[in-house]
């Protein structure tokens, strides 16, 4: 029950969004701001959102190099499809691994995977909107303070867990825990799991620099994707601010409150891009064809999972 009406604000939260932001701007404009958008750029947009999509793969199998390519590719594209309908971005995540350790019923290690892939990916997002940042005409130094000391944190929590006294005091904590019975010792018995592998993780800094080197390539490919739409509203070529922007915006997409997103993304981007002096109109047609990147990915995860699910499916006598 505390599910559904959840689910129900949640959808309340999205339509109220949306439905604030299309009425108070004209949508006509919005449209053909949008359609004005020229085939070469949607195919060097589509090219760059496949290769992205390469690149999510390539630094999760680092830590799960006995997960098949082609297995993470397709739990990469079904996960897609769940983040347009679940709040918040880090919902998606959680199915992402689960997919990946439903087949060996081991959930500890692709989980403890996804938490340091998608550290090390907003390390590199904020290495990348810190250069933006630096280098753009609409620099917020507040915002390059704000963005070091959250990258200098991370670090922190990544590499902390390696002090040998922290994490014999942890594993003694989840090891009395995990003895308890029922749910909570179950809990804990996953708890010191991941602690497991996250110091094998955190311990290998050749494997971490690799996923930080890929990561920094995902967010300068996505960085791009935003440019090329900006571009193709007619609004200008603005590269070194959408690095910041990109930032700015995977941080407010983090907020579990509407379904996707929707909504917030169009508010944010209107807020962020109107910073560097485009019209609501052309950020909005900017943030239907970033929408629209996702609707694709969804669309093939999809069809991917439906025409498997018919492949093994028992033939009727």
């Amino acid at each position: 029950m505390k599910k559904k009406i959840k689910i129900i604000m949640q959808i309340c939260m999205t339509s109220l969004l949306l439905g604030f932001i299309l009425l108070t701007n004209n949508i006509l404009p919005i449209f053909n701001f949008f359609s004005q958008i020229s085939l070469h750029i949607w195919l060097l947009i589509l090219l760059l959102t496949a290769s992205a999509v390469v690149i999510m793969v390539v630094r999760i199998r680092l830590f799960l190099p006995k997960h098949k390519f082609k297995a993470l590719l397709y739990v990469r594209l079904v996960s897609s499809a769940y983040a347009l309908v679940l709040p918040g971005q880090l919902a998606s995540e959680g199915v992402r691994a689960y997919m990946m350790g439903k087949d060996e019923q081991e959930y500890a290690q692709p989980g403890t995977a996804v938490m340091i892939d998608k550290l090390l990916g907003i390390v590199a997002l904020l290495v990348l909107g810190i250069v933006g940042l630096i280098i753009s005409e609409y620099s917020l130094p507040e915002l390059v303070v704000a963005f070091a000391l959250t990258s200098g944190m991370l670090f922190v929590i990544l590499f902390s867990v390696t002090n040998s006294r922290l994490y014999d005091l942890f594993q003694k904590f989840m090891t009395a825990l995990s003895k308890k019975r029922g749910y909570i010792g179950n809990i804990f018995v996953f708890l010191s799991r991941v602690l497991e592998n996250w110091k094998i993780y955190s311990s290998n800094k050749k494997l971490l620099g690799k996923n930080l080197l890929y990561g920094i390539l995902l967010q300068l490919f996505i960085a791009l994707i935003g440019v090329l739409f900006t571009y193709g509203v007619g609004a200008g070529f603005y590269f070194f601010e959408w690095l910041w922007i990109h930032a700015m915006l995977t941080f407010v997409l983090l907020i579990p409150i509407s379904l996707g997103g929707l909504g917030i993304r169009e508010g944010s981007l209107i807020g962020f891009l109107g910073l560097i002096g485009i019209e609501p109109e052309k950020a909005l047609a900017v943030s239907f064809g970033l929408l629209s990147t996702q609707l694709i990915q969804a669309t093939v995860g999809i069809a991917l999972k439906i025409f498997i699910a018919l492949r093994n499916r028992p033939a009727l006598k």
